[in-house]
């Protein structure tokens, strides 16, 4: 009878898992990825585009190498974080467990994923809205913002929405997630996706990802996550970022 039982809540427990939830699970079958990415982001300077290879392994390692338009460098090696420009004075460096919660959420972000965001809504209670032009629709109450997610039938997240407050008449950004590539049994990573960043001044920010040669639970070279091979002995690390350009 307690077997029965037990089974029962683990069921229960799935069955009324959020979406939030699911897919976070559907995302951590993932324990590496290699991809390029092309990145656009138009402002009102202009369009600025960044070409950079990701190398990413579960346990807080990362390799990404930035090659436009400024070549940048980023390494951990799952204890300790590095950073550097090309032509900087210094570099950047801190232990990861002193790093701050958006640059912890960078190294916890599988590459293709919305998982930046929607690790801040893990465990945070979730509200059916009604459908919206085919895509169920979930919301949330979050750090002073109100997020949608919008899934196809599927259940692949294709809408993420931003408010500043539930009544959802003041948009603070929008992405759109689409080409889909379904990298895992029932885990679908986005190759492309296009948002929109409205500032408090009215203007706006648009941005265009593009992903490239992505593959998913491949061995990746140890060595990448080697600082000593990729950072010359010169290069001097401080540990706050106000420290480079004194």
């Amino acid at each position: 009878m307690k077997n029965v039982l037990f089974l029962l809540l683990i069921f229960a427990g799935h069955a009324f898992a959020g979406d939030v939830e699911r897919l976070l699970g559907n995302y951590r079958q993932i324990e590496t990825v290699s991809c390029k990415i092309r990145r656009t982001v138009d402002g009102a300077a202009g369009p600025v585009r960044f070409i950079s290879r990701v190398y990413w392994q579960n346990g807080n390692k990362l390799h990404v190498d930035n090659l436009t338009p400024l070549p940048r460098r980023i390494i951990s090696d799952g204890d300790r974080f590095y950073s550097y420009a090309q032509g900087d004075p210094k570099g950047f460096s801190r232990p990861v467990s002193e790093l701050s919660e958006p640059m912890m959420l960078s190294l916890r972000k599988i590459p293709g994923t919305a998982m930046e965001h929607l690790l801040l809504l893990e465990g945070v209670p979730e509200e059916t809205l009604a459908e919206t032009n085919g895509l169920r629709r979930v919301g949330y109450s979050s750090q002073n913002r109100y997020v949608v997610l919008g899934m196809d039938s599927v259940g692949r997240l294709t809408h993420l929405d931003f408010f500043k407050t539930r009544a959802m008449n003041e948009q603070i950004a929008a992405y759109e997630y689409s080409d889909f590539s379904e990298v895992l049994p029932s885990v679908w990573i986005p190759m492309r996706y296009q948002a929109r960043l409205n500032a408090a001044d009215k203007t706006a920010v648009t941005e265009t990802l593009k992903i490239d040669e992505f593959s998913v639970n491949s061995p990746v070279a140890v060595s990448l996550f080697d600082s000593s091979i990729f950072f010359d002995n010169k290069v001097d690390f401080a540990d706050s970022f106000s420290e480079i350009y004194q």
